[in-house]
C-alpha cells in the first residue's frame, strides 16, 4: 500500500511538472498564479506531499488553465486518503456569509441593484454595479446581500472575487475566473445566467485586471471599491455613508 501511494504521489508530481514545462511557467510564476507558496509546488513536484489538497490541485488546475480531459486528469491524479473523511475547505469562489437583516436606510439600494440586474440578458455586456466609499462603510456586506437576495429570487449562479487578496495578473485572472465560471455552474434554473462580485478593487492596482473580467458572458458584476473606477461605466453607482 505504501509504495503504490508513493507511486501515485509521483505520478502527479510527474503531471504537474509535465504541465509547467508545457506552460512555460517558472516555479516561482505558478506559484504566484496558484496562490501558493513556492515550497509548497516544489514539494508538490518532488512527490514529498502524500495527499495534495483538493483546493491546492484545484487552484494549480486553473493557474495551468487546463481545460477538458487535462483538467479531469489532473484534478484525479493525486492519491486521496484511505483514513477519515477530511472536512472540505470553504469553496474558493463560494459567497461569504452576511447577516441578513439589512439597514432600513439601505433596503432602496438593494431594490435598485436587483432591478439592474433583472433586465440584464447576459451573453454581452453585463450590468455592472460599482459600490464605492470609504472603509467600514459596510459596502462588502451590502454586495453580499444584494447577491444573495439574487441568487434566490433570479436562480442567479454567484462567483465571489476579493481582488484585494489575488495577485494574478490579468491574463491569469481572467483564466481563473473564466475556469471557475465553468465548475460552478450548479443551479439547472439559472439557465448559464451567472453573477460575478468582484471585492476590494482598486483603480490604480486593478485598472488593467478589471476591464478583461466584464468580457466573460456574466449577466452582472458588482464591484465594491473605496473610490470610483477609472474607465468603467457602471449601470449603476452608489456611494455609501456611514450608518447613523
Amino acid at each position: 500500500m505504501r509504495s503504490a501511494l508513493l507511486s501515485d504521489s509521483l505520478g502527479f508530481a510527474q503531471l504537474l511538472r509535465t504541465h509547467r514545462d508545457k506552460a512555460r511557467l517558472t516555479q516561482e510564476e505558478l506559484a504566484e498564479r496558484a496562490r501558493l507558496s513556492v515550497r509548497t509546488l516544489r514539494d508538490l513536484e518532488r512527490g514529498r506531499t502524500r495527499y495534495p489538497h483538493r483546493t491546492s490541485v484545484r487552484r494549480l488546475a486553473a493557474a495551468l488553465e487546463l481545460t477538458g480531459e487535462d483538467r479531469v486528469t489532473f484534478e484525479a491524479a493525486p492519491p486521496r486518503s484511505l483514513g477519515a473523511p477530511a472536512v472540505a475547505p470553504p469553496p474558493e469562489w463560494g459567497l461569504p456569509s452576511v447577516s441578513g437583516t439589512v439597514a432600513l436606510s439601505r433596503l432602496p439600494l438593494l431594490r435598485e441593484v436587483e432591478e439592474v440586474v433583472s433586465v440584464a440578458s447576459g451573453g454581452g455586456e453585463p450590468a455592472l454595479v460599482t459600490v464605492t466609499g470609504p472603509a467600514g462603510v459596510g459596502k462588502t456586506t451590502l454586495a453580499v446581500q444584494c447577491a444573495h437576495v439574487l441568487r434566490q429570487r433570479m436562480a442567479l449562479d454567484v462567483l465571489f472575487l476579493d481582488l484585494g487578496r489575488d495577485r494574478r495578473d490579468p491574463g491569469g485572472l481572467r483564466a481563473a475566473v473564466r475556469l471557475a465560471r465553468i465548475d460552478r455552474m450548479t443551479s439547472p434554473a439559472s439557465g448559464g445566467r451567472c453573477l460575478l462580485l468582484v471585492d476590494d478593487a482598486d483603480g490604480a492596482r486593478d485598472a488593467d485586471r478589471l476591464p478583461p473580467l466584464l468580457t466573460l458572458g456574466f449577466t452582472a458584476v458588482v464591484v465594491t471599491g473605496r473610490e470610483p473606477l477609472v474607465g468603467l461605466a457602471p449601470s449603476r453607482h452608489l456611494t455609501l455613508a456611514r450608518l447613523r
